[in-house]
């Protein structure tokens, strides 16, 4: 405001002195320059803000392809279910003997339960948000974004425009951040998801093995009606392709849990210089 005030003075008297005109575009230039500066303000603050429509319309559509990915989640897993109590157990109790009847019986519904138990708890489970108003939890720095202090290992999620507590990841598959007080539920249902599929792909593996034979020879004779026998494909090709990156999953983050690490932080555990600050 004294900037403003100081300028319009110059301005008046511009008109008795021609003198002063250097006065007034050097006023001028400090008055434009004092609606913009900022302390934080460098070349990549700059391209955050000329990209941030894109960055928005990103995050927007990331959180409709959440909506899908959860539904498609749901679907599959559905899918596999119905394919299992169809055409797999049907098998199982004609031709297995009564204790491995039991076995399947116990072991796939009590998987099953858990598995659905540990996604509905990982989406549901709010991942944790710093505290807003003043406490005594030190903060490592401040967030550019939401211009709140922000505790040691949060990081700022873009699709959920909030802080998140020991971030791990922004998951589409759970439509929610992977954080502090969901993070022993996202491991828990990569696990048991890895020993379902696996349970179901060495379970349907001779059954799988027949019918592509059967359908190999039916090339040769009249094909007869496969809808049981494409679906024993479907949920073999299926499950193990799927186990094949829970497993993965699964792996990667109890080698970081061990660690005491998770995806977003680990370039600030990287060897720095003695005396060198912190980025």
């Amino acid at each position: 405001m004294r900037l403003s005030l100081r300028w319009l003075k110059l301005c008046l008297r511009c008109r008795k002195r021609s003198s002063r005109t250097p006065d007034l575009w050097s006023y001028g230039r400090l008055l434009l320059k004092s609606l913009y500066f900022n302390v934080l303000t460098s070349s990549d603050t700059a391209l955050d803000c000329v990209f941030e429509p894109i960055f928005w319309l990103v995050d927007s559509m990331s959180r409709w392809f959440g909506v899908v990915f959860v539904s498609l989640v749901i679907l599959l897993t559905g899918s596999v279910v119905t394919v299992v109590y169809l055409c797999m157990l049907p098998v199982i109790f004609s031709s297995y003997p009564l204790h491995w009847i039991l076995w399947h019986l116990c072991y796939g519904h009590w998987n099953l339960l858990m598995i659905l138990f540990h996604y509905y708890k990982a989406t549901t489970t709010c991942p944790g948000f710093p505290p807003q108003e003043k406490s005594d939890i030190p903060a490592v720095t401040i967030c550019k974004k939401c211009i709140v202090p922000k505790p040691a290992r949060t990081h700022h999620c873009s699709v959920c425009s909030r802080c998140i507590l020991k971030m791990d990841h922004h998951c589409p598959w759970l439509n929610n951040c992977v954080g502090h007080f969901n993070q022993r539920y996202f491991f828990s249902f990569c696990l048991f998801m890895s020993m379902g599929c696996i349970y179901c792909s060495i379970s349907v593996k001779d059954m799988f093995l027949h019918t592509h034979s059967a359908i190999q020879s039916s090339y040769q004779t009249p094909a007869p009606a496969f809808a049981p026998q494409q679906s024993l494909l479907y949920l073999w090709v299926l499950t193990s392709v799927r186990s094949a990156h829970t497993v993965a999953r699964s792996a990667h983050h109890q080698r970081t849990d061990q660690r005491g690490e998770t995806h977003q932080p680990q370039r600030d555990n990287t060897p720095r210089t003695p005396g060198k600050s912190f980025p």
